[in-house]
């Protein structure tokens, strides 16, 4: 899909912008392209990447990012892994339930992004629902080997409900949602903004959508982050530092326009619905970034409480013999400076 000049001029503008913030220019030349793995498909909720690239953010910072979906983050984590891409977004529980299994070779989170988690319980229209206790009877869809569905036994231990309490039914999580819809389970399990615009692209209004979230209950962790392989964190510092600064820029950007963003993520994948698409990328920011930490410290934070209480819970969910640490999984030193990081503004 060939960008027209209304949109080229918008990123020029906004690549105006971002140089007349301190972004560091580069010579072509210099600019190098690196293999970047996504969570999931091209949609809303990962495009501010290509916002980086349409916007000239990441060219500004020395690189391009050849960016390609997946089939979901554990996709993406393994992607770095074998050596196919040197950097990714994915969900932090699955990479380190990935690292537990794989200390040697697993890929490194570098700096966190979206501070609040999506995952939750999410049903449709009836009552609406506010607590664990009425979910007592229902029938609720999990895809079955997802991080979320992993660490539900631990949530309901801690809000003393017993697991049979609750008819928990795996299912392929390609039809995970189209189940409720039809409905086939009283609710689901997975991350609110994947599901919820499922739905309202299935003619659901968003006033009819409940969604409990996990944080509600006990788990407050942080959610997708920029992760990089061991072999880019030993041989090419530099570049890790560089994409994570594109990838604040990038965000921050996002943050600014989303409809720019959304635009870059439309011109990749025209099939895309834009209204759907903008709507869950404004979602998005709103819920999982515009969070009383991010307005604090700016993304990239963890808050070594908040971090350990998670940790014990995955630890028992993923069946771990010992709880993960922090530098288990994180490779510090690669965060941009703190202007860059407070991308709310």
């Amino acid at each position: 899909m060939t960008m027209n000049r209304r949109k080229l001029l918008g990123y020029g503008a906004q690549l105006s912008a971002l140089l007349a913030l301190g972004v560091p220019g580069r010579a072509a030349a210099e600019t190098r392209s690196v293999p970047f793995s996504l969570d999931f498909r091209i949609y809303g909720g990962n495009s501010p990447f290509f916002l980086g690239n349409a916007a000239g953010i990441y060219e500004n910072a020395g690189f391009t990012a050849a960016l390609e979906g997946a089939s979901g983050s554990a996709d993406c984590v393994r992607r770095l892994a074998t050596g196919t891409h040197d950097f990714g977004f994915a969900d932090i529980m699955t990479l380190i339930e990935f690292s537990a299994a794989n200390p040697d070779g697993a890929p490194r989170l570098i700096m966190p992004i979206l501070d609040h988690s999506p995952a939750s319980i999410m049903t449709i229209g009836g009552d609406k629902i506010t607590s664990l206790e009425q979910l007592k009877g229902k029938k609720i869809g999990v895809a079955a080997n997802s991080a979320a569905t992993k660490i539900m036994p631990g949530i309901l231990k801690l809000n003393n409900i017993a697991p049979d309490e609750i008819e928990f039914t795996a299912v392929d999580v390609r039809i995970r949602d189209t189940m409720l819809l039809k409905g086939e389970v009283d609710g689901v399990v997975g991350y609110d903004y994947t599901s919820v615009f499922n739905f309202v692209g299935n003619g659901v209004k968003r006033e009819d959508i409940n969604i409990l979230y996990f944080s509600d209950f006990g788990f407050d962790f942080p959610a997708n982050a920029l992760i990089a392989s061991q072999k880019m964190i030993d041989q090419e510092p530099e570049l890790c530092k560089a994409v994570a600064l594109g990838a604040a820029r990038a965000w921050g950007a996002a943050y600014k326009d989303p409809g720019a963003a959304v635009d870059a993520a439309v011109a990749r994948e025209p099939l895309l619905v834009r209204d759907v698409e903008l709507q869950r990328l404004q979602f998005i920011l709103d819920t999982h970034i515009s969070t009383e930490s991010v307005k604090e410290h700016g993304i990239g934070y963890l808050e070594p409480e908040r971090i350990s209480k998670g940790l014990a819970l995955m630890a028992e969910g993923f069946g771990l013999s010992t709880q993960p640490k922090l530098e288990d999984f994180y490779a510090d030193g690669f965060l941009p400076d703190a202007q860059d990081l407070k991308i709310l503004g």
